[in-house]
């Protein structure tokens, strides 16, 4: 165990339900199976709840389902179920999986949501009595979340174990692929699917990818992180039901032995808290502070966070993030170029910028971009206007497109509209001007106001 969370490995994928062995009855008992008065006895503190995790939806290669982590869960549960004295909560379906979300049908909470979700469903249970919990996981991609839940629910006396996805299946004698450092629907998932549900794998469509690179699995080279057309990362070709018997009946030995570590190990303690203060006398009438508006119409966080929009594209746009700059708009948001073109949506903008850093001329490229002025319309609308530059490090752009100069800066002013959603500015539209030339002054207006033959005058 590591600080109290329990480490046990196991890969992803694999169906439910086994026969039981001998045709002893299960130590165990399926939550979901009985009712509250015949639940209560089994939810005693010196219980060990296990929550098994698989996601309902998430890719796993062109050969497998979409629900193999799930069906991996309820097969490990009920092999649990089987031999342990345990109470086997209901599956968590969704969790963190983000390393996988670019694919169609796959599903991901946040961190912080996943986290949440854990712990909530944790204390949902522990009201009752116990405090021992074990998260029968089934994916790698889910760690981070798990250790923060169970660091807060430690503060509460809580304990929390969880499955580690690695332990097991590194190093195992049986698997003959490349070693990689973070497989995915290859060799070991795969054989371990063979042996436990042969037809819902179609090894006809089984690949093998070894693609560079560190972060999310993604469909093609334009986007930040590791390339994957199939959604594999490994050799699948080699998998056999017969490394997937080795590799499942280690795995279910060892959660079983983590088990009954959690079921053993000391409960942490329960973190000492002040009492609270006594609330404060309620005046008859609370004043609501205001807070200051500046000339444009504008509070001064939100000038900021407006402003801010500017700095945060200046920063992506240097450090070649596409997914963040398209962020930074609405999801229907659009920019227009000076050409006549339009590009709508996020992920419009994040392929054609991941397609511009693809470009050797973008190498080391600089896009600043300052707004200068700023005008709110409302609490949720505003105006801000700005500048623009492009710097292109050695070389000018040799089909520059959209108007630009072939040279290697190009510059002009940009009017942004922009929205506020819980909390955040977003960009509604982005319109700018391209190179202006130069002319003749601009006219100066009196401090009067009021325009040319209106009481104001040239």
């Amino acid at each position: 165990m590591r600080e109290a969370i329990v480490a046990v490995a196991v890969l992803v994928s694999v169906a439910a339900g086994i026969p039981r062995g001998h045709g002893d009855a299960p130590k165990g008992v399926a939550l979901a199976d009985l009712t509250w008065p015949d639940a209560e006895p089994w939810l005693t503190p010196s219980t060990v709840v296990v929550i098994p995790l698989g996601a309902g939806a998430l890719e796993q290669g062109p050969h497998m389902k979409l629900n193999s982590d799930e069906r991996l869960a309820r097969y490990l549960a009920s092999r649990v179920q089987a031999s342990s004295a345990a109470v086997i909560a209901p599956s968590l379906a969704y969790h963190a999986y983000s390393a996988y979300a670019a694919y169609p049908g796959s599903t991901s909470l946040t961190d912080t949501t996943a986290r949440d979700l854990t712990a909530g469903a944790v204390r949902s249970l522990a009201r009752f009595g116990p405090r021992r919990f074990y998260v029968l996981n089934t994916s790698p991609s889910t760690l981070g979340a798990l250790s923060t839940a169970a660091k807060a629910l430690s503060e509460g006396g809580i304990l929390l174990g969880y499955t580690d996805p690695d332990y097991w299946t590194k190093g195992s004698s049986v698997l003959r692929q490349r070693p990689i450092g973070a497989g995915h629907a290859e060799e070991a998932a795969t054989s371990m699917m063979l042996f436990v549900d042969p037809a819902a794998v179609d090894m006809k469509r089984a690949t093998r990818e070894y693609a560079p690179g560190r972060g999310p699995l993604v469909r093609d080279s334009s986007g930040n992180g590791v390339p994957s057309k199939s959604g594999t990362l490994g050799d699948a070709t080699l998998a056999t039901a017969e490394k997937g018997k080795v590799l499942v009946d280690a795995l279910v030995a060892g959660i079983l032995d983590d088990i009954e570590k959690v079921r053993s190990a000391p409960l942490p303690a329960i973190r000492a808290t002040a009492p609270a203060p006594p609330p404060a006398p309620t005046p008859a009438r609370a004043a609501v502070p205001q807070e200051h508006k500046g000339p444009g119409g504008c509070t001064d966080s939100d000038d900021r966070a407006i402003r801010n929009v500017g700095a945060k594209f200046t920063t992506y746009w240097a450090n070649q993030m596409p997914i963040e700059l398209s962020n930074l708009f609405t999801p229907n948001g659009d920019m227009r170029h000076p050409d006549g073109s339009i590009e709508r949506g996020r992920e419009t903008i994040r392929s054609n910028r991941a397609n511009l850093f693809t470009r050797h001329e973008y190498d080391g490229s600089k896009h600043p971009v300052d707004l200068a002025d700023v005008r709110c319309l409302g609490t949720d609308t505003a105006i801000a206007d700005g500048k623009w530059e492009l710097r292109l490090q050695d070389r000018p752009q040799t089909t520059p497109g959209r108007g630009l100069s072939v040279a290697k800066n190009n510059a002009g002013l940009c009017t942004l509209i922009m929205v506020k959603t819980d909390g955040d500015w977003f960009i509604e539209a982005w319109r700018y001007t391209l190179n202006p030339q130069e002319g003749p002054p601009a006219p100066i207006f009196l401090s009067k106001p009021g325009y040319p033959g209106r009481g104001g005058g040239l």
